[in-house]
This record gives C-alpha cells, sequence and structure tokens, in this order.
C-alpha cells in the first residue's frame, strides 16, 4: 500500500514571492526544476508565509556575495492572499520523519528526494506541501500544486485556480537579512538543533 502522509493542513495565510512578470504564478509547466518538482510535472507555485522568506529565497537562489549586492536589487514583491486545504505539513522536520520522508531532505542542496515526493503527493491529489524554508531557518514555506490564475485583490475567489494577489512593494530586501540567509553548503541551524535533539533522545549503544 502507498505511503500516505500523517499530518495534514489547510492554509489561511498571506503568501509572499519575488517576481518581476505580470503575475507571481504558472500555468503552465515549470520550465526549470524547483525543489519540489521536475519540469514537466505540472506548474508549482512556490511561496513564503513571510516577506523575509521570499526575499531570503532571492539571495540565496541569486548567490548574492555583499549587502552592496542586495541594496542594488529591484525587484517587485508579490503577496497572495492564500486560502488552501489538503496541504501536506512537513513544517518541522519530526512531522516529515514520522511520515516517512528523510527530514534533511526537507533543507538539503540536493532536491532529488523532495521532487520524487512531490510526485506522489500530486498524484495523492493533495494541494501542496508546508515545509522549512531552506534559505531561512524559522520561515516557512508553501508549495502549491497546479496552475493558478492572480485575480484582484479584492475578488472572492471562486475558483481553486484564482488567487488574490498584488504588488507589496518594488524594492530590494531589508538591510540585515542578508546575515541570516543560509548559502548553499552551510548548515541549517534548525535542522542541526533537530539532529541534536534525535542523537540526544537515542538510547546508547551497549
Amino acid at each position: 500500500m502507498a505511503r500516505k502522509p500523517t499530518a495534514l493542513t489547510s492554509v489561511s495565510e498571506i503568501g509572499y514571492r519575488y517576481s518581476n512578470y505580470d503575475t507571481p504564478f504558472w500555468v503552465r509547466p515549470n520550465t526549470t526544476d524547483g525543489r519540489w518538482h521536475v519540469a514537466g510535472d505540472g506548474p508549482t507555485q512556490y511561496l513564503s508565509l513571510s516577506t523575509e522568506g521570499a526575499w531570503a529565497e532571492l539571495i540565496r537562489t541569486e548567490e548574492l556575495r555583499s549587502e552592496d549586492e542586495v541594496a542594488m536589487v529591484r525587484m517587485p514583491l508579490w503577496e497572495a492572499r492564500l486560502d488552501v486545504g489538503t496541504v501536506v505539513d512537513y513544517s518541522d522536520f519530526g512531522r516529515a520523519e514520522v511520515a516517512g520522508l528523510d527530514p534533511e531532505a526537507l533543507i538539503t542542496d540536493g532536491w532529488a528526494p523532495c521532487q520524487q515526493e512531490g510526485r506522489r503527493l500530486r498524484e495523492l491529489g493533495y494541494s501542496g506541501v508546508l515545509a522549512p524554508s531552506a534559505a531561512l531557518p524559522g520561515v516557512r514555506n508553501l508549495t502549491l500544486f497546479g496552475p493558478k490564475v492572480a485575480v484582484d485583490w479584492e475578488s472572492d475567489a471562486s475558483l481553486a485556480s484564482a488567487v488574490p494577489a498584488r504588488v507589496l512593494t518594488i524594492g530590494s530586501p531589508p538591510s540585515g537579512l542578508y546575515a541570516r540567509v543560509r548559502r548553499y553548503g552551510e548548515a541549517h541551524t534548525d535542522f542541526e538543533a533537530f539532529a541534536t535533539s534525535r542523537r540526544t533522545l537515542e538510547p546508547p549503544d551497549r
């Protein structure tokens, strides 16, 4: 029997994403790979549940290397009014472990385990997955499966694919965030704390 996630949740929050296009969403399959999809799997939307998380993703993805480089950014930051059910809750490492997913996969630089899990969850009909941010410890990201269309912020979205969205600001990440972003190859402080606690709870070898 196929393994099923043990924790589901709904998300009714504001999500954030940087995008210099006229929409923050995909209606066609993404053209490049991401943590929870391989190009061709179907439209996959990546959002953070905090503005700092969204900016941190930009700093990490673009590999910005100084406060001066960060200050030169001019990018639209979108906000989206989310109301999503049947989201798989891997928002902490313990939940992923209970569900049978290697918890380190949530933040590791190699995406293959999460890409496989994303395909499995999509096939099972789940709306998306809530997980820790790899770029900014302490922040949660929401990945949504399927096409989404931005509609007016005041709209009552009657279709599952319609998401009220608008540009929150056009600018650069806040001062001081640069120093807190986890770069590729660096340890993830929240995962390290989880792994340490797991080792502490394990019985000693006899």
